[in-house]
């Protein structure tokens, strides 16, 4: 369907293609149209939706979808998603019901925003109808868990391209992954050279990070050359413009460069999260304790409340966890061994 966005924007665009089928159905009867294409192409699947309450149900679906697309993934043109390939599509839904299941969507709601996707993706590209079989349905409505949220397997190939395509992208890429920062962080990450720190205020939830580098020299090093790159180029663009028109392009080019399916740019927080822990892992537990005691006290927690959650950690022998939680700004252990379990198996 050659449908033509509004401004070529990804929300106006899906949502020009669910008016569009809405005046394809409009007056007519499902049925009858149903019965034509089974007899015409043995499918009932036809393109058009009927009734003005379905088109307000999927309107509402695919704003949502769309935000997600534009704030999460980078794709906030109509062009942007016609250059995506099946594949890149596919996790794109894998990643928004995920994190439409972990705000407690129900079921039922799930369902209609799969049923709206099926229909508007569908119309848009024939292709995108295979992403809707009955496993990926099952998945995104039941709840199982999803495997596209993981780090990228060529991380280094991917950096290596884009600083062919562009060194602050580059840049953007490399703290993330080295800081653990979430994509609106990178912009706010201060260092303390002197006590080899790197700070980041009002983080998700409005909560101050603090990640130490003082037994990470190579990193702490790479981190303040990035930051340096990325300090000339605000001085031309706001973060805002060089992250929509410029990184998460790039990246989705380096991407491809190397074979690796674009998923945004937080597979470099999960890289961050592993190979962190990993190291951290290594170290005594009294190492452990002790790191993990100052983060509570830069923190500024009580010392009742820093006994109380070393005692916690340490009968239930997740110090290093914990840590990773503290770094990466988590508010649970739970979600932190969201993003370790894979490479904990």
């Amino acid at each position: 369907m050659g449908i033509k966005g509004r401004h070529n924007k990804i929300k106006y665009f899906l949502l020009d293609t669910v008016n569009a089928l809405f005046e394809k159905g409009k007056g007519k009867s499902k049925h009858q149209a149903m019965q034509e294409s089974y007899e015409k192409n043995r499918t009932r699947e036809v393109d058009a939706i009927f009734s003005y309450s379905t088109k307000v149900r999927y309107e509402k679906a695919v704003a949502k979808l769309a935000d997600f697309l534009r704030d999460e993934m980078g794709i906030k043109y109509e062009k942007d998603f016609r250059q995506l390939s099946v594949d890149e599509v596919y996790v794109c839904l894998d990643k928004y019901f995920e994190r439409e299941k972990s705000r407690g969507l129900s079921q039922n709601t799930l369902e209609i925003h799969i049923s709206a996707f099926d229909k508007i993706l569908g119309a848009i590209n024939e292709e995108l109808r295979g992403c809707f079989d009955p496993d990926s349905r099952a998945k995104w409505r039941d709840g199982q868990l999803v495997g596209y949220n993981d780090r990228y397997d060529k991380s280094d190939e991917i950096i290596e391209n884009l600083k062919k395509l562009d060194e602050t992208s580059a840049a953007i890429a490399e703290l993330q992954r080295t800081v653990g920062c979430r994509i609106g962080d990178v912009k706010k990450l201060t260092i303390d050279e002197e006590n080899m720190a790197v700070h980041i205020e009002g983080s998700k939830g409005g909560r101050d990070r603090i990640i130490h580098f003082d037994r990470f020299e190579e990193d702490f090093n790479k981190v303040k050359e990035c930051k340096e790159i990325l300090d000339r180029a605000l001085k031309e663009k706001s973060f805002s413009e060089i992250r929509e028109d410029e990184y998460y392009k790039n990246l989705r080019k380096a991407c491809r460069k190397v074979g690796e399916i674009y998923r945004g740019s937080h597979p470099f927080r999960y890289e961050f999260a592993q190979d962190r822990f990993n190291e951290i892992s290594r170290w005594e537990k009294e190492e452990q304790e002790a790191y993990y005691r100052r983060i509570l006290e830069e923190r500024r927690k009580s010392d009742k409340e820093i006994e109380k959650a070393v005692e916690y950690v340490r009968e239930k022998d997740v110090i290093d966890v914990a840590i990773i939680s503290e770094e990466l700004g988590h508010s649970r252990l739970d979600i932190s061994m969201h993003y370790l379990k894979i490479r904990r198996k």
